[in-house]
Parts: structure tokens; sequence; C-alpha cells
């Protein structure tokens, strides 16, 4: 299975040798890192992969490289950005629980600026377990944009942003597996940051 947080567009990227069709993560250029993921004969340029697909999953090529394959498995992988919006206030970046194992397929990396300075953000393809969680703030988080967490429970990945966490974990009947106070001062729920690790 495969999941993605933000719709995929499927385009053709011309080659030397002719075209491959697939779908890419991260940006190409300075300071940023593409990440190009093929895709099978039956999906089509202009085709959208979004949101939690069954038919799809994550394999490699003869040389190692992550692409996306047309085949129903119960592994269940995940591609998150944290690109929202311009990012001089704020770089995206994705976390995960101290105390989670990370595998991670593949990594890219996006940002504003024509050299790529003024702020960044990240991509990434991770292979998920039942009762994983990941922390992602968004690009632009200093203008305001709460951060958001993905859970994947019972081979489906449900989301929510940080106000509403304590909430999804409970109508799942889950632990929260990290830390989660509520700050009366700021009005808010707050995690304890060195719980977590960047990916």
């Amino acid at each position: 299975m495969l999941y993605t947080n933000q719709k995929l567009k499927v385009v053709d990227k011309e080659m030397k040798f002719g075209t491959v069709i697939g779908v890419a993560i991260g940006e190409y250029g300075r300071g940023r890192r593409e990440v190009f993921l093929p895709t099978p004969k039956s999906i089509q340029a202009d085709d959208i992969i979004k949101e939690l697909r069954s038919d799809l999953t994550i394999g490699t090529s003869k040389s190692g490289r992550p692409r996306i394959d047309a085949r129903k498995d119960d592994d269940i992988y995940l591609i998150l950005s944290s690109e929202r919006g311009y990012t001089r206030r704020g770089d995206g970046y994705i976390e995960a629980p101290e105390s989670q194992e990370i595998e991670l397929i593949a990594r890219g990396n996006g940002a504003d600026g024509d050299a790529g300075r003024i702020g960044s953000w990240d991509a990434v393809i991770v292979k998920a377990k039942d009762g994983d969680v990941f922390r992602l703030t968004w690009g632009g988080s200093g203008y305001g944009y709460d951060a958001t967490f993905y859970v994947v429970s019972d081979g489906k990945v449900y989301s929510a942003d940080q106000p509403e966490i304590e909430d999804l974990y409970e109508s799942l009947g889950l632990e929260i597996p990290f830390s989660l106070q509520y700050n009366q001062d700021e009005g808010r729920l707050v995690i304890t940051s060195d719980e977590w690790k960047m990916i």
C-alpha cells in the first residue's frame, strides 16, 4: 500500500534516450534534491496519485533505486512532504519518536529563492508499520501552521493537526506513544521536543 499526504501528478520526464513516466518528490536545482519515481505502465501522464492506494507499493529497480510498482501487498509506504507555503519563516521537516525505528527509502527536499537559501522543506519515502507516527512541521510554519501527525493503524493512515491529535488517538482506542501536555498559558497542546528525531 502507498500513502501520499499530497497529490502527486504523474509527468513525462524527457531523458536522452526517450520519455519516462513518473512522479517527483522534492525539487531539482541549487539547494534542492529531487527523487524521481518511475510509475507502472498502467498509470498515464497527468494522472494523480493521492492518499491511500492499496493497488500501489514502493519497489526497486535492479540497482536499488526506488520506484512505484503496481502490486498489492501488506507493506505500507508513506510519501510525506512538508511543502506548504513560502518558507522564509520556518523550514519544513518530518520527525518520528526517538523510540520508533525508521526505514527510510529516499529523501528529497525543496527550497525557496533562486539559490535555495531562503527556506526549505523535506520530502521522504518511509516504510511504516502498524503503530508508527510521524510529525510533520510545515514549510512556512512561522506563519502559524499547526504541525500535522500521521498515524498508521490497522492498515490505514490517519492524519490530525496537533490540536486534535489526542482526540485522534482516543477515537482509535490507542495509547499516545509520546508526551503531550496542555499549556494553559498558550491555550494549546504541546509535545516534548527532545522525544522526537528528525528523519
